[in-house]
């Protein structure tokens, strides 16, 4: 009978546990993840915004060999 009782306090004990740390991990896990995919957005958004930028506003490459011209003359 104390076998039985000891194995039914570890149940209850263990089950117990797997409540709180699941109420408490379980927010945490989710806004990790939440956080994350922000992160994911706004990068995402931010790549959008650079690539249709340098798709309107090219660089001319003749003010760069000029820049390189002038860097080697002094």
């Amino acid at each position: 009978m104390k076998s039985f009782v000891r194995f039914a306090v570890v149940g209850v004990s263990g089950v117990v546990l797997f409540k709180l740390f699941a109420t408490i991990l379980g927010p945490l896990l989710v806004l990790m993840l939440g956080l994350f995919m922000l992160t994911l957005k706004v990068a995402l958004i931010a790549a959008v915004g650079f690539f249709i930028y340098s798709l309107f506003f090219k660089k001319d490459e003749q003010d760069e060999l000029e820049i390189v011209v002038e860097a080697e003359e002094v």
